[in-house]
């Protein structure tokens, strides 16, 4: 009885939507884990678990951002937002022509604060595992910051690795949502 009172209290439970971000991390993960264990010579096991642990944190991270914003936005953008997680389309409105560039604005956005977020994480993770990827530099060239030249250091392979994982599995995500809604258009 306790289960049903709790679906009562909350009006409608987006499982479609919950499915299909499911489906989307998992896609994700594989593609992620592949591109890891490639560019930085990591095990199976490894690569999954790292792919899967700052994947996690990635969505857990963006969901808590987006609820938090979500109240200050307006009624017109929340009744779009809401729109798109219970239905899978945008309500039509004459907010509506300009909700592309929004669209394609946070997208690029969220690209950018994903990369930034996954780069820390696996830096902090195999940390914490005791496997550091990067190796703390303990002496800093001060005389660098006073003179303000600049450094002669290349950009380290676990990043452009992240990118590289992070770009592949944005790319496979924007080409299923796109499947998705070419396939909910026919229907």
């Amino acid at each position: 009885m306790p289960v049903f009172t709790l679906f009562d209290q909350t009006a409608v439970l987006p499982l479609k939507g919950i499915i299909f971000q499911t489906v989307l991390l998992l896609v994700a993960i594989v593609l992620e884990a592949i591109v890891l264990r490639q560019r930085l010579k990591l095990g199976f096991q490894p690569s999954i678990r790292y792919a899967a642990t700052i994947n996690l944190l990635t969505v857990v991270l963006g969901w808590t951002v987006f609820l938090a914003i979500e109240p200050l936005l307006s009624n017109a953008v929340r009744t779009q937002i809401i729109s798109y997680v219970m239905f899978g389309n945008f309500y039509a409105s004459p907010l509506s022509g300009n909700l592309n560039v929004a669209v394609v604005i946070a997208g690029l956005i969220t690209f950018f604060l994903t990369f930034w977020v996954k780069v820390i994480a696996l830096e902090w993770l195999t940390w914490s595992v005791g496997t550091p990827i990067v190796q703390r530099d303990a002496t800093s060239n001060v005389s660098r910051f006073r003179y303000r030249r600049s450094p002669t250091q290349t950009t380290s392979p676990h990043v452009l690795a992240v990118l590289q994982a992070n770009a592949l599995s944005f790319s496979a995500v924007l080409a299923l949502l796109l499947l998705r809604y070419g396939l909910s258009q026919r229907l």
